[in-house]
């Protein structure tokens, strides 16, 4: 039973360890970044504001309603007797009256209607800006994920060098036991096997780290011994899809929207108005009853001095919108150079990896050809290693620079916004 059991936990922990592993892929990364992102949240909550903002401002459609009540005392009245005629009435000189003052509006549906585009505009803005922020966390995830690739397979070259110098090592170890080398010789491989763990060792703590910020980043789980796929290298996408670009253009749009409605308010105002009142004395002053009394009609309004000024609120617009075209030529201008950089970088890789290949088989004839040299005595430990290291550098350099294609492109379509 003991052994079962201890079995089925062993085959148990096997398993764990097994599904602990995920693969880990940039595009996976980046979605899932873009829904932890708390910004998002951003969105939703710039959408909502902007749908509370047009109903306000949908209230400006609707009929000003205002109630007004007053009550006064005067210290004197206006009387008159005329002569011959009795029953005048008398002014009192405490007065009352309560009522409501009603006006209708009838030219405010072009500014109102401009106002909610503004508040669109807005908010499209504010949606295109979280946009440009999680711009930069892509742009961040890919570069992590570019060092962890970078840091694995460099890793895998050191394990493949242990594994190289442990076997060296035993071969001279038995030379030594038997007095045929020197036991220096076995020393040099000691020595190098410790250094590349110790090189192991921080190269472990570096994808840990690095495994943390993706895991902060994307909202999953994320260990250091998941296997983290390549991204394809396949075609360069040329479109710019770029949110910056979007916010330059929503900017346009607000400052156009802008012009609009400053247009639309400095014109003459024509509305309907009532007022309705109870009290006294009303509009006829003979009369000093108690009683309901109003007045209807139709108005006109202008403000002059919003004419006068508006000019010069044009003009500042103006200057804002040759700020932002500025901004956006500089920011095109910038990126078009990065993307000139980048592509050039791509540009180079087919030609290096393709000498690394030559190299590393040229390396490989030798460090045989070097190794029997050692197991004949022709050659040092020292000597043999000088030739396994560049072997071990020609090969690294060739995996490091597939990845770094690999990358590039990766990058290279995520500064177009693709």
């Amino acid at each position: 039973m003991s052994r079962r059991f201890v079995l089925s936990v062993g085959l148990a922990m096997l398993f764990s360890s097994i599904r602990a592993q995920q693969t880990v892929s940039l595009e996976e990364l980046i979605q899932k970044a873009e829904q932890h992102y708390p910004a998002n949240r951003q969105k939703e909550l710039a959408i909502r504001l902007g749908k509370e903002n047009e109903r306000i401002l949908n209230i400006g459609l609707y009929p000003q309603v205002n109630v007004t009540g007053q009550a006064t005392y005067q210290s004197e009245v206006t009387s008159f007797s005329v002569p011959g005629f009795s029953g005048i009435p008398t002014q009192h000189k405490d007065n009352y009256n309560m009522g409501v003052d009603l006006r209708f509006p009838l030219t405010e549906f072009g500014v109102v209607k401009s106002k909610k585009e503004l508040e669109q505009s807005q908010t499209t803005l504010s949606v295109h800006q979280v946009n440009t922020e999680f711009q930069r966390v892509r742009e961040r995830i890919i570069n992590v994920f570019g060092n962890i690739l970078l840091q694995q397979e460099n890793r895998k070259m050191l394990a493949i060098r242990k594994a190289e110098l442990e076997a060296q090592q035993k071969k001279i170890a038995i030379g030594v036991a038997n007095g045929a080398v020197l036991k220096s010789n076995q020393l040099v491989f000691e020595s190098e096997i410790l250094t590349t763990e110790q090189k192991m060792t921080d190269i472990d703590a570096a994808i840990s780290g690095l495994t943390r910020e993706l895991s902060l980043l994307s909202g999953i789980e994320i260990h250091s011994n998941d296997r983290f796929v390549l991204p394809a290298a396949d075609s360069l996408q040329k479109t710019v899809n770029r949110p910056e670009l979007e916010v330059y253009k929503s900017e346009l749009n607000m400052l156009g929207l802008q012009q609009q409605v400053l247009d639309k308010e400095n014109k003459p105002k024509i509305f309907l108005y009532g007022q309705g009142y109870y009290g006294r004395p009303g509009y006829n002053f003979l009369n000093v009853d108690f009683r309901a009394y109003g007045i209807a009609g139709a108005g006109i309004s202008w403000n002059i001095n919003n004419a006068v000024t508006q000019k010069n609120k044009e003009k500042t617009i103006n200057i804002n919108k040759e700020m932002v075209k500025n901004q956006q030529e500089t920011f095109n201008l910038n990126l078009q150079t990065a993307l000139v950089q980048k592509e050039t970088e791509i540009g180079k890789y087919p030609r290096v990896i393709s000498k690394d290949q030559e190299i590393v088989h040229k390396r490989k004839e030798i460090l045989r050809a070097a190794a029997s040299q050692l197991e004949n005595g022709v050659i040092t430990s020292t000597e043999y290693l000088t030739e396994l290291n560049a072997t071990n550098a020609a090969e690294l350099n060739m995996i490091l620079h597939k990845v770094q294609q690999a990358i590039s492109m990766a990058q290279y379509n995520i500064m177009t916004g693709n």
